[in-house]
């Protein structure tokens, strides 16, 4: 795999749940978070026409980290295991929590994610975003 590096973080939605809610929950700092029906914004702060129809909270977990991202989330799965019953509150009240793998390559790439981990990945009501980036 000629992976150069890959990047981790925690996305989660909600559609009444506020922003402060998720994040003291999720217990980490985030890097972007809004409240259902806040008022939209651009990333410089600017108002948006409209309000934001769910929350959106993302946590960095790892940045720039070298190698095959399919090393690290045993690991990184056993750090949430804490979290699980509020992974599994936000699921059953109507949100959705991802983790987001970002890979950047050079070349062709891929990996195989296994059993366990899809398992474990499952069992704390996380869904797998993997976005490949040249």
């Amino acid at each position: 795999m000629n992976t150069e590096y890959f990047t981790i973080s925690i996305r989660t939605w909600h559609p009444f749940m506020p922003a402060e809610t998720l994040i003291a929950a999720i217990g980490l700092e985030p890097d972007i978070a809004y409240s259902v029906g806040s008022r939209r914004t651009n990333p410089l702060g600017e108002l948006l026409d409209g309000f934001y129809r769910t929350s959106y909270c993302t946590f960095g977990l790892l940045r720039k980290a070298p190698g095959d991202f399919t090393e690290a989330l045993a690991p990184l799965l056993d750090q949430l295991e804490n979290n699980q019953s509020t992974f599994h509150h936000i699921a059953f009240t109507g949100g959705r929590t991802e983790l987001y793998v970002g890979v950047f390559v050079e070349g062709s790439s891929g990996f195989t994610l296994g059993t366990a981990d899809m398992r474990r990945l499952a069992e704390l009501s996380l869904e797998l975003s993997i976005e490949v980036y040249p």
